[in-house]
This record gives C-alpha cells, structure tokens and sequence, in this order.
C-alpha cells in the first residue's frame, strides 16, 4: 500500500515534467486551434467584403443554398445537408422564415414535421450574394497554389467528414 501511494505521488511529477517539455516546444502558430481562429476570422472577414452586406449571414447562406440546389427539405434533411445540429438549425430557421427567408410548411409525409423550402426573398438574398460567395472562394484559397488546391479542399473536406461524424 505505501508503495501505490510512493508511485501515485511520483506520477504527478512526471506528468508535470511531460507537460512542461510539451508546453515549452509547442508552436503556437502550428497548432490546429489557433490555425482554425485565423482562418475563421479571414474567412468572416472576406465573406463581409465579397458580399457586401450583413442581412445573410454564411451559415444562412449555406441554408438558402441548399434548399435552392435541393428543393423543400425537411429540418433533419436539410441538417444532414449542411452538417448542422438539428436543434440549432432550428432556430435559425425560425429567425429566416420571421424574416420571410424560408417558408415552414406542415409535411404531407409526416404531420410531427415541416418541410422548408426557399421563399422569393430568401431566393433573391441568395442570387444578390452568390457571385460575391464565388470570388470570396477564389480569394480565400489564393495563398495556395493552384495546383494543390483540390488537394487541400479534399483534406478540409476529410476533417469536416469527421467532425460531423463525431470522430
């Protein structure tokens, strides 16, 4: 028994001395959180400046985009098109149907459901920001070169896989 305690106090130290080393060689700059922040933030940037608005935000973009490429979904469809929580989509849909976006109607198939589909207005915001939405694409990918880009969009994709999956 005093021998587990000796080894359980001598643990702590070498956990410590592990994340010591760890802590002291860790690039910043190479680190997958602190990349994802950046890139986040210049993509934010470059979608405000692209489209030239603030009505749509890029999250209802891919919503509005979905339901133009794919017609009426239902709320768990159109989840699994855009990767979304279902809960959180949700309320976003809510807030773009008060704001006529979106139209939620009771679903022929499943009366415990709606289906949602692209008002006019939510069509007219899409086409208004769509070309914008391209060359924000083309900007964004510019710092790689040209010829690795379908590579890096294929790793971005596999993450992404991931990470909807809960991997």
């Amino acid at each position: 028994m005093a021998g587990t305690a000796a080894r359980k106090v001598a643990r702590p130290g070498a956990a410590d001395a592990r994340a010591s080393t760890l802590a002291a060689r860790w690039k910043l700059d190479g680190g997958v959180g602190f990349l994802i922040r950046l890139i986040e933030a210049r993509y934010d940037a470059l979608y405000q400046e692209f489209t030239a608005q603030a009505e749509i935000t890029p999250r209802q973009f891919g919503v509005l985009l979905a339901l133009y490429q794919n017609g009426p979904l239902t709320l768990t469809a159109l989840a699994r098109a855009i990767s979304a929580d279902r809960s959180t989509l949700g309320e976003m849909i809510r807030r773009m149907s008060d704001r006529k976006l979106v139209l939620r109607t009771e679903n022929d198939e499943d009366a415990r459901s709606f289906t949602i589909s692209i008002a006019a207005q939510g069509r007219k915001s899409l086409l208004a920001v769509v070309e914008g939405a391209a060359r924000l694409q083309e900007e964004f990918l510019a710092p790689v070169p040209r010829a690795q880009r379908a590579e890096f969009i294929h790793n971005l994709q596999r993450v992404a896989r991931a990470a909807a999956a809960g991997e």
